[in-house]
């Protein structure tokens, strides 16, 4: 079995505003927004982005949820690999809490938000 993946970022504001017009999970550290690849999309390729808006701290703030938003993302998909679905193209947005919380929580709560995908 191949544990090993790599995470193929969406490129573009189309791209962008084709997986937000799609199907959304919430938790209260951060929001999963998802939509299926079509055929011409790569369907062993991994695309995720992990995003901080703005309005969530200055820029040091923000680069620190989205590199531990990303890792986290790392840590549940190998976790999960055979239930996790590459049909869909994913973008994950980080909320303020994430900032203090615990590592191992953020895992978690990923685990199980892309399982019920």
């Amino acid at each position: 079995m191949q544990n090993r993946f790599s995470l193929e970022s969406l490129s573009g504001s189309k791209e962008f505003k084709e997986v937000l017009s799609g199907k959304r999970l919430n938790s209260d550290l951060f929001t999963i927004f998802y939509i299926e690849k079509k055929l011409t999309d790569k369907k062993n390729s991994i695309q995720l982005s992990c995003i901080a808006a703005k309005k969530l701290g200055n820029a040091v703030q923000r680069n620190r949820m989205r590199r531990r938003l990303k890792m986290a993302t790392k840590k549940a998909i190998k976790g999960i690999m055979k239930k996790f679905k590459k049909k869909y193209k994913y973008a994950i947005f980080a909320k303020s809490k994430i900032y203090n919380e615990n590592f191992d929580n953020i895992v978690n709560k990923l685990i199980d938000k892309l399982e019920a995908i």
